[in-house]
């Protein structure tokens, strides 16, 4: 995102180093984190090049292909691939691969038909017409990540931390190589959606020739009766899990494209460059804390549940001066650093920076904590909470557009929004620690 997060990426890892024990599981997110780091540095590093490439209408075009994307490609093999992680055995496990390949296949075939019969109508009616041409790589995207999810899961299975994080690092060179040749030539905004499209597949080769070269004795064990036997074993994973991740998806994703049908592809722009320099580097960073915190705490909560509360908020207090001072200085500097970085017509993006500010901050305490309520095993109050945030954050977008507020007050409601609802998640957190407390000193009470 910006220079201060990712900087303060080295301060984070370290200070994880120190407070969390775990030998190798610290290893493998270290490792992992490191690859992340490095590709998301390298997006980040060739951004004012891009924006001097690209219109923010174009950046806009983007946001509403990612944002559709992102909402299809949870569902895209129906989250049986997070099932992959779940057997006892390698043959069962391989199963479910082919599986969630073949559902992949099927969705993916949807979702040509789909754009095939509402491709016009959908960039109409998200005012995007510029998308139009091009959304014929929607599918292909989504097959894509599909694909590279799969393999991702069974290589995380297999420990394989170092060829994953190795994938990362090959995904934002294809992207960049591509988003840069394309804006050479001026194919605008081609070069941006061929290079999102490009990358998001970009590994899948990698780690495909490595289940064939090491797993082929398990691959062999594939057979349709076992295969039925696991989607009807792991049926909860499509039932369940993929109509919860949708819910939560589209809360995160439909505010770029209702920005974009609301205000136009110029203000999606802007956004979409805040989330680039920004957003993203800061949510991988809150992904890399929170697998070390969600392990470190799973342990505690069933061993140690009054050290369990201290970690908790030991956590949260270290991620607010990590990320809280870094992010409040860029917030000063904002308008005057984006339009020296990327040029004078992007200052109205730094200007979001100021306004969402706190949200960010927010969000990047929040967010690493933010499995606490599933690992507790309180998935109704976790579900009312995006139930609470899709509202908050959908209603906001669309109560600005019917009362016809300018971009900059929608924005403004859009990040106190954000702010209000990562305070309900931390507390609502907290409150579930806390009673976890409770009951651990009262079982050791009863014990003794």
């Amino acid at each position: 995102m910006n220079n201060s997060p990712l900087l303060g990426n080295v301060g984070i890892m370290m200070r994880v180093k120190k407070f969390f024990s775990g030998g190798s599981f610290i290893r493998n997110v270290l490792v992992l984190t490191g690859g992340t780091a490095f590709a998301q540095l390298l997006v980040v590093a060739v951004s004012p090049l891009l924006t001097r490439m690209y219109r923010p209408e174009d950046f806009g075009t983007l946001a509403v292909y990612a944002s559709l994307l992102s909402v299809l490609a949870v569902i895209a093999s129906l989250r049986y691939e997070l099932a992959i992680l779940l057997p006892d055995t390698e043959e069962d496990a391989a199963n479910i691969m082919v599986l969630s390949l073949l559902t992949l296949v099927g969705m993916t075939a949807l979702t040509g038909i789909l754009v095939w019969v509402f491709g016009d109508a959908l960039v109409q009616q998200v005012n995007a017409p510029a998308l139009g041409p091009y959304l014929w790589l929607l599918p292909c995207s989504v097959f894509g990540v599909g694909l590279y999810q799969i393999l991702n899961y069974w290589s995380v299975r297999k420990r394989e931390f170092g060829r994953v994080a190795a994938t990362k690092v090959r995904q934002s060179t294809a992207q960049v190589i591509t988003q840069i040749a394309c804006g050479l030539m001026a194919w605008r905004p081609l070069g941006l959606l061929l290079g999102d499209a490009i990358g998001r597949i970009g590994g899948s080769g990698t780690l495909a020739r490595s289940v064939f070269r090491t797993d082929r004795t398990a691959l062999k064990a594939v057979s349709g009766t076992r295969m039925k036997q696991m989607a009807v074993r792991y049926k909860r994973f499509p039932l369940l899990t993929s109509f919860s991740s949708l819910f939560n998806s589209a809360g995160l994703q439909l505010p770029p494209l209702l920005l974009v049908m609301f205000f136009g592809t110029q203000i999606g722009g802007f956004y979409a460059l805040v989330q680039r320099v920004v957003g993203a580097p800061m949510t991988m960073v809150g992904q890399s804390v929170a697998q070390v915190f969600f392990g470190e705490s799973a342990r505690l909560a069933r061993e140690n549940p009054v050290a369990l509360k201290k970690l908790y908020f030991k956590a949260a207090s270290k991620l607010f001066l990590l990320g809280g001072v870094p992010i409040g200085l860029l917030a000063l500097v904002a308008p005057w650093a984006f339009e020296l970085i990327f040029g004078d017509e992007w200052g109205e993006a730094g200007i979001y920076i100021q306004i969402m500010a706190l949200g960010f901050i927010a969000q990047f305490v929040v967010v690493p904590l933010s499995q606490t309520l599933n690992m507790l095993e309180r998935q109704g109050m976790q579900l009312a909470w995006d139930i609470f945030r899709f509202v908050i954050i959908i209603g906001g977008l669309v109560l600005s557009s019917v009362l016809k507020l300018p971009a900059r007050e929608a924005i403004v409601i859009y990040g106190a929004g954000m702010f209000v609802c990562y305070v309900v998640l931390f507390f609502l957190s907290a409150q579930a620690v806390i009673q976890h407390s409770k009951k651990g000193i009262q079982h050791e009470q009863h014990q003794g």
